[in-house]
């Protein structure tokens, strides 16, 4: 049986960095615990129009179609905010969610005792938090899971 695919776009300010840990994990499953994946990185966002003068290219996007998965990271910065509307970065995120026909992000909350006090909300109303937000990516309300 083949190994799952995933493809890591990065992206742009803290999304590189936090793809750095990503790789990380995905290395320590293979080392311990002997489950293993293809991986491949492409651009998306601001790298992506800095590269190829488009948020997310044609091939970027068939390949994100092709594989198991995608873990995309954050895109966008102060850098790009006078570009036209129709190269921003976020339009790469956007052409993403369009053509997978994605709907949701899974946003899980908590907050470990040991840092409740340091929330700029009440300790009584952090402490032991552990929720799934269920951010619909369409239109209308957003539903909380709990």
């Amino acid at each position: 049986m083949a190994n799952p695919s995933l493809l890591i776009l990065a992206g742009d300010g803290i999304g590189p960095e936090v793809m750095a840990e990503v790789k990380k994990i995905i290395a320590w499953m293979g080392e311990k615990r002997g489950v293993t994946f293809d991986v491949s990185e492409d651009l998306v966002g601001g790298c992506a129009y800095d590269a190829h003068g488009t948020p997310l290219t044609d091939e970027t996007m068939a390949r994100a179609q092709e594989v198991d998965a995608v873990l995309l990271g954050a895109v966008g910065g102060p850098k790009y905010d006078n570009l036209d509307f129709s190269v921003k970065p976020e339009r790469g995120l956007l052409r993403l969610r369009k053509e997978m026909d994605l709907y949701a992000n899974l946003r899980p909350a908590q907050c470990f005792d040991a840092l409740a006090d340091f929330s700029s909300l009440k300790k009584d109303v952090v402490a032991g938090l552990d929720i799934m937000i269920v951010r619909e990516l369409t239109s209308g309300e957003c539903s909380i899971a709990a």
